[in-house]
């Protein structure tokens, strides 16, 4: 069922930055975004003959938001990576339309995990990780609808098979970054043991 995953995430995200995520300006920002984009999940705003969902809308204003705000970006490497995230996903859902035979498993669960791991080597930090995966995929979303357009009437984007994949995506992020964070903190107890073992040897030398 269509929609089911991002529900489940969702509502899973929130509860983590509600009674979980230490407390600051930025957990309320979020917990308030996480809650307006359930709530609004079944609404919809009509331009033209393409119907845009309000979650859609919100994502895309979100990582519009999470751009703007940091400091230190490359702006021509950053639009780089992100035109290049977005034609992989266009490509990569009208491929799945194209040759479907190629998508042994869930199509969701292939598009969002090859563009978050795209997001993730393009991306310098989390945040421009974050921005860059969402800001894409809604561009993506929108290029491919649009080439879709030519076929279809009554075009829906940000669907519940796209709000899917943005929730995977998201999550394949926070799972690389945790993994990243373990490493590095093996690393860090490993060197300072190794500096124990060597001072301890100097000392019975």
């Amino acid at each position: 069922m269509e929609g089911i995953i991002f529900y489940w995430f969702m509502w899973i995200a929130w509860i983590y930055t509600t009674f979980i995520m230490e407390k600051n300006h930025h957990r309320d920002k979020l917990s308030v975004l996480i809650l307006l984009t359930i709530f609004s999940s079944k609404g919809a705003v009509t331009i033209d003959h393409y119907q845009l969902s309000f979650p859609f809308l919100l994502m895309m204003m979100f990582s519009y938001y999470l751009t703007v705000k940091q400091k230190k970006t490359n702006i021509i490497l950053f639009y780089f990576s992100s035109t290049t995230i977005t034609f992989a996903y266009a490509g990569i859902m009208l491929f799945s339309i194209y040759d479907p035979v190629w998508f042994i498993i869930d199509y969701r669960l292939i598009v969002s995990l090859i563009v978050s791991i795209i997001a993730i080597f393009l991306g310098k930090s989390n945040v421009q990780r974050y921005a860059l995966f969402i800001m894409s995929t809604c561009h993506g979303e929108f290029l491919y609808w649009l080439v879709m357009s030519k076929f279809h009437n009554g075009i829906s984007i940000g669907n519940p098979a796209f709000l899917d994949m943005v929730v995977i995506g998201c999550f394949s992020i926070y799972i690389w970054s945790m993994f990243h964070q373990f490493i590095i903190f093996f690393e860090h107890n490993v060197q300072k043991l190794q500096k124990l073992q060597k001072t301890a040897k100097e000392k019975q030398g």
